[in-house]
């Protein structure tokens, strides 16, 4: 599929996903974010950049209510998904998200998989490994969007799916960027970000992987993005494919949207 028939499906599964609500007995309210997107949304329509807009209105489109299980496992689940975030220095988007039939294990009541994204403003994560100066994933002016669903055992097979909507409201850029396995993003991220020889980077690979090993093996999704500076909203949403006792489960997680300041 081309990058822009990429961004059009991404914007129209957005615009669907926000009719809709996850079965629940729990909602958290929208972000009160509508003023600055709004007006926004209006500039870009009288300025014809048809990606930036593309990306204003599926957020806009996100804002809805998505809910959060409250079934003990699913609720369990949901905590330590967020810890992973907040441990790691990712701040969290305004309420999480769902899948439904989504499961690998049973007893999760509608085969509910929660989930959380955030996003961590650069200089990030400012690893520190000996005898090298600081690791950053993202500098100034970039974002490190992130995804952790929790009930995701087995996705070896296939990291695509998940990807971000971000707009900068003080810019007025924007766009839509795929999301990779997080372990994978971030530690090309950094060793991209590094001034060294190749072969020292190579070197470092192994320990900055073991740095990440906080991270979940299956089912995290990250990717660097040069949002520039200023106050960015993003919408996380997609598919991740997975292996259950089933076979193969291709799984929707409804969009989340949150705030960013970036410097």
């Amino acid at each position: 599929m081309s990058r822009r028939l990429s961004r059009a499906a991404g914007a129209v599964a957005l615009s669907c996903a926000a009719l809709l609500a996850v079965p629940a007995t729990a909602a958290a309210d929208p972000a009160p974010v509508s003023d600055p997107l709004s007006q926004a949304v209006a500039t870009l329509q009288g300025q014809g950049d048809s990606t930036a807009l593309a990306a204003a209105e599926a957020i806009s489109n996100s804002r809805t209510e998505v809910a959060d299980p409250v079934d003990a496992n699913p609720l369990a689940a949901l905590e330590t998904a967020n810890r992973i975030l907040t441990d790691a220095g990712i701040t969290p988007f305004f309420y999480p998200t769902a899948a439904i039939n989504c499961s690998a294990t049973p007893g999760a009541p509608l085969g509910i998989v929660p989930g959380v994204a955030g996003g961590a403003a650069g200089p990030w994560p400012n690893l520190s490994i000996p005898t090298l100066p600081p690791l950053n994933a993202v500098e100034a002016g970039e974002t490190m969007f992130a995804f952790v669903p929790a009930g995701i055992i087995d996705d070896s097979g296939d990291k695509a799916g998940m990807q971000v909507a971000w707009f900068n409201v003080n810019t007025l850029q924007g766009g839509f960027a795929e999301m990779g396995g997080a372990t994978s993003e971030l530690v090309d991220a950094i060793l991209d970000n590094l001034d060294v020889l190749p072969v020292v980077k190579e070197l470092a690979r192994g320990p900055i992987t073991e740095a990440l090993a906080a991270l979940p093996s299956a089912g995290a999704r990250a990717v660097p993005v040069e949002t520039g500076s200023g106050t960015v909203l993003a919408a996380v949403f997609g598919n991740v494919t997975h292996n259950t006792a089933d076979g193969a489960k291709t799984c929707f997680f409804f969009p989340t949207v949150g705030l960013v300041n970036v410097a």
